[in-house]
């Protein structure tokens, strides 16, 4: 529509360019009569208005934003100033010839009729070029409505494909952040078991370090210990290797003291044997000395063996000692040779982060860059959008006006169809109430049938019991005569039995007893005439039995019967 609207006004600015330099060629026209009539002031007058109607037609068209002739038409301006600046100056010639009633002279005359037809001439010719570059503008035109969609839906992909590589440089950044974060936390872990490592080497309790320069102090001090204890060992070899040679000179003096007891031992035993010969009371004194002579012996050889004893024990734990300590060295230096070539890994693994970060860091400074020169392009594409939104400001202003008279159309229309609806919505108001009347009544309908239809079913079921009632009681009764009958025969058989064993009794009268059990057990043939409560009584004294076990269960109880030979027999 924009695009539309912007060819339009530009065919009427065209038109109007057009008549004016109709005009203008037709003022032309009457100036050459003029001049050739001598009127010099109307054609100056007609030149001046053909000069600054070009002039506004390139202003116009400046204004308009076209950019293909810019360096010819600030040549034609400049021409244009200068013929001005003539044109002014002729004027003001003509003005004090006027004034003075003075003819010019005939060269001055057709100098001037020359510079009016070079003038004209020229002016001819801008003409032309303008109209050239009137056309050379409207295909420009053309070509920019007819394209301007696509430049403006190829600069909107262009802004979205840029705003996703702004999202995709977000998102490396924050991939970033996070991997420098976990290699800072893997630094940690490494520095932890590098400070447990020293720990285990140093066993001294000494406080770890937390840097890896401060793991570079500990491990210079351990190689530092490592030496002191090298030194150590070798002050406790030498040591050793005294208490060796003195423990080696004191075997060496127990074994010549050996001899020299064994020597004197055997002086003595000669001369013992020598002197056996002679008195005994001249050498009363002699065997007490050699006793005493032995045991100074015996315990100078009990102390140098101990001494020989405790040093060997010093020297077995002195090597035990020696043993112990290089073990713990060979584990110290292995525990230092494994901690230096996992702090040559670790140096080598933040050479390679620095690496990586300072990779990072360069291609996030290209990605800046990219940034920055895509949002300088952006913020050329919005100039432009800005200075297109501009020329179309006039148009959106049409627009808002029909759409505004448009708007309070609807608005008119909608708060008809307001009306209508809220009409509407009372009617089916209206109507829901009356069907939700209809439907409650139809519900309290539907709740009466059934409960007439629940109310039919309990009165034919009562019916059924009263009838099933009916007929046990029939059966009763018959069982109830069957057994009365039976106990009538029972009676009669007892009676004839009693009568048989007292003859003499025969023509006695019963007992108060019989009659009234007697009294009880008679009944009619017809039992209707009998009272209910007769009945009863019977029917509770008179007892039925299980036919399995024989349980006892009064005759008014006979369903409970039934029920217990069901149970009894299944």
């Amino acid at each position: 529509m924009t695009s539309t609207r912007c060819n339009s006004n530009f065919r009427k600015r065209k038109r109007l360019v057009s008549k004016r330099s109709c005009c203008h060629k037709q003022t032309t026209e009457h100036n050459l009569n003029l001049l050739l009539s001598l009127h010099q002031i109307h054609s100056l007058n007609t030149d001046e208005s053909a000069m600054t109607s070009k002039g506004a037609k390139e202003t116009i068209a400046s204004k308009l934003g076209f950019k293909s002739g810019s360096s010819a038409c600030s040549k034609t301006e400049a021409e244009l100033e200068k013929i001005r600046k003539e044109n002014a100056h002729l004027r003001r010639k003509i003005d004090e010839l006027a004034k003075r009633h003075i003819k010019p002279p005939d060269s001055d005359k057709s100098k001037l009729l020359e510079r009016i037809l070079s003038l004209e001439t020229l002016r001819e010719r801008n003409n032309q070029q303008l109209l050239v570059k009137e056309q050379e503008l409207e295909t420009l035109r053309q070509q920019l409505s007819a394209r301007g969609g696509e430049v403006v839906a190829s600069l909107q992909a262009q802004l979205e494909q840029r705003r996703k590589e702004a999202e995709q440089r977000d998102v490396m950044f924050q991939s970033l952040s996070q991997e420098t974060e976990n290699l800072k936390n893997k630094l940690v872990t490494v520095s932890a078991r590098c400070q447990s490592l020293e720990t285990q080497v140093t066993q001294n309790g000494q406080v770890p370090p937390a840097d890896l320069a401060l793991v570079q102090d500990q491990l210079r001090d351990a190689l530092e210990k490592n030496q002191q204890w090298l030194v150590y060992d070798q002050q406790r070899e030498a040591y050793v290797q005294s208490v060796l040679a003195r423990t080696l000179e004191l075997e060496q003096q127990l074994a010549q003291a050996k001899q020299q007891q064994q020597q004197q031992q055997q002086q003595q035993q000669q001369q013992s044997k020598q002197e056996a010969g002679s008195d005994a009371s001249a050498n009363p004194v002699g065997p007490d000395k050699d006793a005493q002579l032995k045991s100074q012996y015996d315990q100078l050889l009990l102390g140098v063996q101990r001494d020989l004893e405790s040093q060997k024990d010093q020297a077995t734990r002195a090597q035990q000692e020696l043993n112990v300590q290089k073990e713990q060295t060979l584990k110290a230096q292995t525990e230092l040779q494994s901690q230096k070539e996992q702090v040559t890994r670790l140096q080598e693994e933040v050479l390679a982060l620095q690496r990586r970060y300072e990779d990072k860091c360069s291609d996030l400074s290209s990605f800046l860059r990219r940034y920055e020169e895509r949002s300088k392009e952006l913020e050329e594409a919005k100039m432009q959008l800005q200075a297109e939104r501009l020329g179309n400001r006039h148009a959106v202003s049409e627009e808002r006006k029909v759409s505004s008279e448009r708007a309070d159309r609807m608005r008119v229309e909608l708060e008809n169809m307001d009306i209508r609806l809220e009409e509407e919505r009372k009617r089916s108001a209206e109507l829901l109430q009356q069907v939700n009347m209809l439907q409650k009544s139809l519900l309290s309908q539907n709740e009466e049938q059934r409960r007439i239809a629940a109310l039919e079913q309990q009165i034919q079921l009562s019916a059924k019991d009263f009838e099933n009632e009916k007929i046990d009681r029939q059966t009763m009764q018959h069982q109830l005569h069957k057994v009365l009958k039976e106990l009538r025969k029972a009676r009669d058989q007892i009676a004839k039995l009693e009568s048989a064993k007292q003859p003499n009794a025969r023509f006695s009268e019963p007992s108060s007893y019989n009659k009234l059990e007697f009294e009880r057990l008679t009944i009619d043939d017809h039992p209707g005439l009998t009272s209910p409560s007769k009945v009863t009584n019977l029917l509770d004294e008179s007892f039925l039995e299980c036919p399995k076990c024989r349980t006892p269960y009064p005759t008014s109880r006979h369903r409970e019967l039934l029920t217990h030979i069901d149970y009894c027999l299944a």
